[in-house]
């Protein structure tokens, strides 16, 4: 028998699985993102923003920074990119690799449009900007 767990809807469900409450969220999530401002929907849709992710992803290990350098722990699920600098008020920067990170949506959630990090981070030393 699979390991189970319980949802925060309170079903039952197998431990490698999303309870159908959850997937209906996304399903929401999603409807919600295709309603904002066309212009963040054709950034977020670019060909240049979905390489860049990519790039900034396994520039930062794959994981997020703010978990790794801040709880000392490593989280390599729902990774997000997010942007040190605001791209609403820095929308110069929405390309620039060195205004971008990597953090799970909890930690990019939590930090939101603050115009800093709430942890000392830079960006690696070994690394090369993609010209």
């Amino acid at each position: 028998m699979p390991i189970m767990k319980f949802c925060s809807c309170g079903k039952l469900v197998p431990a490698t699985e999303r309870c159908s409450c959850k997937k209906e969220g996304d399903r929401a999530r999603n409807r919600r993102k295709d309603e904002r401002n066309p212009e963040e929907k054709k950034f977020f849709n670019s060909t240049r923003w979905k390489k860049l992710r990519k790039i900034i992803i396994s520039r930062d290990g794959g994981h997020c920074q703010r978990c790794l350098i801040k709880y000392s722990r490593i989280e390599s699920r729902n990774l997000e990119i997010h942007h040190i600098k605001p791209r609403s008020k820095y929308p110069e920067l929405r390309f620039e690799e060195s205004n971008l990170i990597t953090l799970c949506k909890s930690c990019n959630t939590h930090i939101g449009t603050r115009e800093e990090l709430d942890f000392d981070w830079k960006v690696p030393d070994t690394w090369e900007p993609v010209l």
